[in-house]
């Protein structure tokens, strides 16, 4: 362990005392130090502005600084130092000014990229030599800018003060444009004038607007000598870029040009600009190239683009377009050209047959457009639905017949439609144009009667794409708007399994010669069918008899209207050639086996025994006797029937098919009915505009004619003309719901 011990006084003596004593005089600096000094500082200055070695080293140099410096001389050395710099640089730019630029211009850019690199180069050198001045004196002294500062402020002095600043401008924009014509210039060189007028705190005062308004005024010039010479797309088809650059070219290849141009000027800032100049700079060549000549570049041109599909052109019209705002007339155009083409299709004298399908061709071309070209903008989605719901409901009842009709030839068993293409796929393309269709009660009713045939006549594809397409259409309207319709397929369903038991409780002896299968309609689901008196075979009657019976056993208090004219049968023939089955309606195969036990009769001897009217009879006789297939003769021979007409079966009948299928002739029944179907959606709208009416009447109580039309259209889901308001609401005044204002005849009251 160690211990220490404080010394004490010496033993026996004084205290002895240290004195300390100022000096007598101050040193003093020699005479000559702050010349001397300085013009050693001044030296180094001028052998780093000549590229040349000091005669001390940094060090030292460094040193004398800092001496002058804390002997108080720091304002004389940096005085000293912004005298030099001054001289310099007056000297180097005086001698680059003098040089005419009309010979070599890019030469006094070059000249000035050399010095302003020495210049800088030097500077950082001149700080080392300088650095204590730069942290002592010009960093606490107020008003006294850094040493850095104070070099580039006697450039910029300069250039202000002389016409240099603007002569470089003018050079660096002619290089510039010189470049945008093709030429090739030093990047290099431009870069490094960007970035002096950068570091002098003169470009974007000097530079930057003088280089926007010569970018305005360069392809304010070549749109107008471009957009002037357009011409027509069609004119242009097959020609190369190379040519159309070269010459007058078309919408697109200016479009194809506008691109290049904002990737060159993309490409420029990148290279010797300043990045902030890049939106300024687009911006200006958009407005230039595109926005003020929008109008033109749109119209014909624009309905031409899409005529062809020209994907690729729409998408860059559509990029030039957004940042200018002028989506607003590009939409114009789009809602235009959609509803142009559109009623020229409505308006096409082969309506009935190519409808739907270039309706639905047209569509998934303006959603290709819209989803790669126009980016899905919502508003050009908005005018397309617009423009579709406006054209395809200027015929009103058509679209949905049509519609209803197209989904019918999907849907049937071999339909050609369905065999290329996804089923699904299909049905979402129909079920947008449904959206559009305003008469959507009508287009239920035309969809129930196509729907009933396919299931009576086992036409259909299958339930499961009948469910499909009711899936979509429930989706859109809701389970009110199906509610028949899944009606009709359960109905069906029942009737199979009825049909079974049928077969099953039936004796093998009564089932060997005709097979029975019956379908149950609910009348409440199904179309509206008038009942047809027939007199059937006895086999037929008996089995009819029999199924009507379990039926009644089954459901107590029901009856059964049968309707002969839905039914079809299939009947074994035996022909010279050999047995033939003939798909046939129930009117044609009761009329056929009459035939089984008489090889002739007359057209008095069938309406007899069938119970058949004239209309009925003779159509089916034709069908048999006249048409494709003559399983029947008559006499005497033609296309027509007669009641004095007589009837022979023809055994000499030859059909390379097992199977032969004899429709009925066609008539102008089928016009008739839906001429029928009409006039009864019709009467039905009528009762829901009553239902309207008096609900609006009933909660405002008074209101202005006007006023209810419009309250009244908001309601309803189809169109209804003013004509049709007024009549229905002359019916409310007839049966007192509402009356006329005294005074004022436009003003209706509500009656309680």
């Amino acid at each position: 362990m160690w211990a220490s011990k404080r010394p004490g006084p010496p033993a026996g003596g004084p205290q002895k005392k240290l004195v300390i004593k100022g000096l007598k005089a101050l040193p003093t600096l020699p005479l000559s130090y702050k010349t001397d000094t300085l013009e050693r500082l001044r030296s180094a200055v001028h052998a780093i502005q000549q590229n040349q070695p000091t005669t001390q080293g940094l060090e030292e140099l460094y040193r004398d600084c800092e001496g002058l410096c804390l002997h108080k001389f720091a304002s004389d050395v940096y005085e000293m130092l912004q005298t030099e710099l001054e001289k310099y640089t007056r000297q180097q730019l005086l001698q680059i000014d003098r040089s005419p630029d009309t010979h070599a211009p890019a030469a006094i850019l070059d000249q000035t990229r050399k010095f302003w690199d020495d210049y800088t180069q030097q500077l950082t050198m001149v700080r080392c030599v300088f650095l204590y001045l730069d942290r002592t004196y010009a960093l606490q002294t107020t008003n006294v800018a850094s040493l850095w500062a104070m070099g580039l402020s006697v450039v910029r002095q300069h250039l202000v003060e002389t016409n240099m600043r603007s002569r470089l401008v003018r050079l660096f924009i002619n290089e510039v444009t010189s470049e945008r014509n093709g030429q090739l210039i030093d990047r290099p060189s431009l870069a490094s004038i960007a970035r002096m007028f950068i570091d002098l705190g003169l470009y974007a005062q000097s530079l930057q607007p003088s280089f926007i308004d010569a970018t305005r005024d360069y392809y304010r010039s070549e749109s107008l000598r471009m957009i002037n010479y357009l011409v027509p797309i069609k004119q242009s088809a097959g020609v190369s870029a190379e040519a159309r650059s070269s010459g007058p070219t078309d919408v697109p290849g200016y479009l194809n040009h506008v691109q290049r141009r904002l990737d060159e000027e993309t490409q420029r800032v990148a290279q010797y600009l300043k990045p902030s100049t890049k939106s300024t700079l687009l911006a200006t060549v958009l407005a230039e190239l595109v926005e003020k000549h929008t109008e033109k570049l749109l119209g014909p041109n624009f309905d031409a683009m899409v005529d062809a599909d020209m994907v690729s052109d729409l998408t860059n019209l559509y990029s030039l377009l957004l940042p200018v705002n002028k989506l607003d007339l590009l939409q114009q155009n789009w809602i235009s050209y959609i509803k142009k083409t559109g009623l020229r299709m409505m308006q096409a004298s082969d309506l009935e047959a190519t409808l739907i399908s270039g309706l639905l061709a047209f569509k998934r071309k303006l959603d290709n457009i819209l989803s790669i070209a126009f980016q899905n903008n919502a508003r050009l989605i908005g005018a397309l639905r617009e423009a579709f719901e406006m054209f395809i409901n200027t015929r009103r009842s058509k679209p949905a017949q049509l519609i209803a009709r197209h989904i019918d030839q999907c849907m049937r068993m071999g339909s050609k439609l369905a065999a290329d293409d996804d089923i699904d796929d299909i049905f979402d393309r129909i079920i947008m144009l449904f959206r559009f269709i305003q008469g959507k009660d009508l287009f239920e009713a035309y969809y129930r009667r196509d729907l009933a045939k396919r299931l009576l006549y086992n036409k259909t594809l299958s339930t499961d794409t009948e469910r499909l397409v009711l899936q979509k259409l429930k989706a859109e309207c809701g389970a009110g708007y199906t509610n028949r319709l899944e009606g009709m397929l359960h109905d069906m369903e029942l009737s199979l399994e009825l049909s079974s038991e049928f077969a099953q409780k039936q004796p093998e002896s009564a089932m060997n010669d005709i097979g029975f299968q019956g379908s149950v309609l609910t009348m409440a689901f199904w179309p509206t069918y008038e009942p047809m008196e027939l007199v059937l075979p006895r086999q037929a009657e008996e089995a009819q008899n029999a199924f009507t019976e379990l039926y009644a056993e089954k459901h107590k208090g029901r009856n059964l209207q049968w309707q002969h004219n839905l039914g079809t049968c299939l009947i074994n023939v035996e022909f010279n050639e050999g047995s033939k089955e003939l798909q046939l309606s129930h009117l044609q195969g009761t009329v056929i086996l009459m035939f089984a036990e008489q090889n002739e009769l007359t057209y008095s001897q069938i309406q007899q025994s069938t119970g058949l009217e004239n209309n009925e009879l003779q159509r089916t006789l034709q069908s048999l006797a006249c048409g494709k297939f003559r399983v029947l003769t008559k006499e005497p021979k033609g296309r027509d029937v007669d009641t004095s007409d007589t009837f022979h079966f023809n055994a000499k009948f030859k059909c390379p098919q097992a199977r032969v299928k004899i429709s009925q002739i066609a008539t102008k029944e089928i016009e008739k009915e839906s001429k029928e179907l009409e006039a009864h959606i019709h009467l039905d709208r009528m009762y829901r505009v009553d239902a309207a009416l008096v609900r609006i009447m009933k909660a405002r109580k008074t209101l202005e004619h006007s006023d209810l039309v419009t309250e009244l259209l908001k309601q309803l889901d189809f169109n209804v003309s003013t004509t049709e308001i007024k009549e229905r609401v002359d019916t409310l005044f007839e049966r007192d719901y509402v009356r006329r204002d005294d005074s004022n005849p436009s003003t209706y009251h509500y009656i309680a």
